[in-house]
């Protein structure tokens, strides 16, 4: 594999303009513990999957058939993401890349009627990281302010 970064991530995420217009029916992730590895969305259009390729350097979109079942067996978990339950139910109008391979290469979801908050699913190589922690994701919300408060 050459180190054609650019091309792979372009690749990896040709599914992500699908979700702007749907609506979010729930998110679950995959944990294999401790590490966030896989986020998974259902929508009204489909299943999809953001997670990490090749080493996790990047990330990708993909298309599921059907969501995984809730599991908690030793160190391998699939479960809700409480951070996330606030997006639920809402459309997703805008779905974007951040970052490169390498450096914080990821997704940020903004959503109807949210004007302060998105959802943030990023590569856990992002310039800093737990030295224990590998090829797996940083998960988050971003927080804006849209006005000057005195």
């Amino acid at each position: 594999m050459s180190d054609d970064y650019e091309q792979y991530t372009k690749e990896s995420s040709q599914l992500l303009c699908e979700l702007e217009g749907t609506t979010l029916i729930s998110v679950l992730i995959n944990v294999i513990d401790p590490e966030f590895n896989v986020v998974y969305l259902e929508t009204d259009k489909g299943i999809y999957s953001l997670q990490g390729e090749v080493g996790g350097e990047y990330l990708g979109v993909h298309k599921l058939e059907e969501l995984p079942e809730i599991t908690s067996q030793d160190g391998y978990i699939i479960c809700k993401y409480p951070p996330f339950e606030i997006f639920v139910g809402r459309n997703i109008v805008q779905a974007r890349q951040t970052g490169t391979a390498w450096n914080g290469h990821g997704y940020e979801l903004s959503f109807g009627g949210m004007f302060t908050q998105t959802m943030i699913v990023q590569s856990i190589y992002s310039g800093s990281k737990p030295g224990d922690l590998d090829d797996c994701l940083r998960l988050g919300i971003g927080n804006y302010e849209n006005v000057w408060k005195t």
